[in-house]
């Protein structure tokens, strides 16, 4: 497996395209990855809300399809894929770095310096904090990142994930109220709502 070829050819401009431009994406890389053969249950909520923000509008597909690539990437490390036939554990985690990997590369197409790193972060933190058994503040870090990397990060965004990370009492709490507020003053909260409706509901399975 490996992240070449052209991303960008094959991200669509529909955010609500991008789970199947995802599955396209790898059924070209082949054998021994098997992509569903039907669409995903899942929509690509966390990917429509990246794409809903005024950092993001000039190319709302393309941050789409990079969310939601980094998206899969972490279901596949630490819950269920939703583009793969249930793939073994082992080749579970070498698709989460493909995955990864594709949406990163996508992403440094468009030369986003901040997007890299609020999504490296991401990746990085959540890891952290799913090898702890921290699945609850792990979401609460995506969906901040998500409205970071949508409407744009400020330091207090930055402090709260490091807060968070170290354990902070109360910073979970904190973080999701500094998402909320982006959210209002942006007019995404339902679109954030959708979000945390589909991070939750994985708890709850």
């Amino acid at each position: 497996m490996n992240a070449t070829g052209q991303p960008g050819d094959a991200t669509g401009s529909n955010p609500g395209d991008a789970l199947r431009f995802l599955a396209a994406r790898v059924a070209a890389e082949g054998p021994p990855l098997a992509v569903v053969s039907q669409k995903p249950d899942a929509g690509p909520v966390l990917g429509m809300l990246a794409a809903a923000g005024s950092r993001t509008s000039a190319n709302p597909g393309r941050y789409a399809f990079v969310l939601e690539a980094v998206r899969e990437g972490y279901l596949c490390h630490y819950e269920t894929s939703r583009v793969l036939e249930d793939p073994d554990p082992d080749l579970a985690l070498l698709a989460g770095d493909l995955f990864y990997a594709i949406g990163i590369r996508a992403l440094a197409e468009l030369e986003d310096v901040e997007s890299v790193r609020l999504l490296s972060k991401l990746i990085r933190v959540s890891a952290e904090l799913r090898s702890q058994g921290r699945c609850e503040d792990s979401g609460a870090v995506w969906l901040a990142t998500v409205m970071a990397l949508a409407c744009g990060p400020d330091d207090e965004y930055d402090q709260l994930i490091a807060a968070l990370a170290r354990g902070e009492d109360g910073s979970r709490e904190a973080l999701a109220s500094w998402s909320q507020s982006c959210g209002n003053e942006n007019g995404l909260a339902r679109n954030l709502r959708e979000a945390r409706e589909a991070i939750h509901s994985a708890f709850d399975t």
